[in-house]
């Protein structure tokens, strides 16, 4: 049955709405093409195009939906949502193009029938001039009943899918029942007050100007999708507030979206923690995306960015200092040569790690974890620390600066340590 639930079942509703819509607009154009000629009404007229152009616009809204759901691919990493945007201007394109062509044939006929009445008189024009038959009124009437319907389930099932281009068409439908209106309104007064004879002519220029603001409408929220502009301020809230309500978020630094299609790409960059490491930074990137994914309503898909709040990237610094640099500093070079440092001395038992943190681009802290000998008083250590410090900081003029910590954890024996690790 053609109930509003049968449109609203599953993802291909886009489909079974606009098909429907492909069967109203052919019945439409003809009856409204038909009756207009036989009725002798410019607006019926004028309103049969509208339909006609409802039934290109259909098609294009069939074609871009179904390119929208092909998956990414080599030439679209993205996947193909913007081919609804695409839709959506051709869609207004279209919906200019038939309200000047509706508009200045109602202006010739508009003129025309003005300079004959001026010429012969009103009464004498109604007589030369042909008056719309009651037909007319009829046709007009069942196009306004079925174009409200058809718009009112097409808007839902947009709405609903979060489809720009299933909502354009909607807005087609319901331009083409307000043209329905004013045409049953101008054949009306034609009919019953022959002195009125412009109003036909007049209302086919009211429904061109209805047609062309809601195409400019239209073709402005296209344009707004394909040049990536904010289009849904909503999402980005949404996405501040889910975002920071992380533990280990400090504070959320910007939050980018971009249309595709019905849904959006987000780019969500916060701050965390000092020191955090670089297994936390990526847990707390993707505890984040997966909760935005989960609890926002049309985001696609998400790229989340962790940094430490104690690191500062200085862009003209940066800039400058990389740019006099033979190389770029590397964090596996720094932590190689520190490594090397430390085994060469002869009171290092052993190290257990060496970690580099970057300042900023150009700077770099490093931790490193030792072992020495148990029988090393505190003093010892401390001294022991100092002086390897230093051997770090001189080692590489990249190291801002280095901190040692005592490895106190006792050994494991050799099975009970490969047990552990293969757990």
């Amino acid at each position: 049955p053609l109930s509003a639930d049968y449109f609203f079942r599953n993802d291909n509703a886009a489909d079974r709405v606009t098909f429907l819509g492909v069967i109203i607009n052919v019945l439409l154009s003809a009856g409204k093409a038909a009756v207009g000629v036989t009725c002798h009404s410019s607006a019926l007229i004028a309103d049969a195009g509208h339909s006609l152009s409802d039934l290109f616009s259909d098609f294009v809204t069939l074609w871009a939906v179904q390119v929208a759901r092909l998956p990414p691919d080599d030439d679209h990493p993205y996947g193909h949502g913007k081919f609804e945007s695409v839709g959506s201007l051709f869609l207004s394109l279209a919906l200019l193009a038939t309200g000047l062509s509706v508009g200045v044939s109602s202006y010739v006929k508009f003129v025309r029938t003005v300079s004959l009445q001026r010429s012969a008189g009103i009464a004498a024009a109604a007589k030369l001039v042909e008056v719309p038959t009651w037909p007319a009124l009829v046709v007009a009437g069942i196009s306004i009943a079925s174009k409200e319907w058809l718009f009112r389930i097409t808007k839902r099932v947009g709405e609903k899918l979060n489809s720009q281009v299933v909502i354009a068409n909607a807005w087609h439908h319901r331009s083409d029942a307000y043209s329905s209106v004013l045409a049953l309104i101008s054949i009306f007064l034609a009919m019953a007050f022959p002195g009125f004879l412009a109003a036909d002519p007049a209302a086919g220029m009211l429904v061109a100007g209805m047609i062309c603001m809601t195409g400019a409408e239209i073709l402005g929220e296209s344009v707004k999708q394909l040049t990536d502009a904010v289009t849904d301020e909503q999402i980005l809230k949404n996405v501040q507030t889910v975002s920071s309500r992380d533990a280990d978020v400090k504070e959320v630094t910007r939050v980018r979206a971009r249309q595709v299609g019905s849904s959006a790409l987000v780019d969500v960059a916060v701050t965390t923690g000092p020191d955090l490491s670089a297994s936390a930074m990526r847990a707390v990137e993707e505890r984040i995306r997966a909760k935005i994914i989960s609890d926002v309503d049309g985001v696609l898909d998400v790229d989340v960015k962790a940094t430490g709040e104690d690191v500062v990237f200085c862009p003209l610094m940066t800039a400058e200092e990389v740019a006099e640099m033979e190389h770029k500093i590397s964090a596996t070079e720094v932590e190689e040569g520190g490594r090397k440092v430390l085994e060469n001395h002869p009171d290092v038992k052993s190290v257990e790690g060496v970690t580099a943190h970057f300042l900023d681009t150009v700077t770099v802290r490093v931790d490193a974890n030792i072992r020495v000998d148990p029988n090393t008083t505190v003093l010892q250590a401390n001294s022991l620390a100092k002086e390897l410090r230093k051997l770090l900081e001189e080692s590489n003029e990249d190291i801002e600066q280095a901190n040692i910590f005592l490895d106190l954890n006792m050994e494991r024996p050799t099975e009970n340590r490969n047990k552990v690790l293969s757990q």
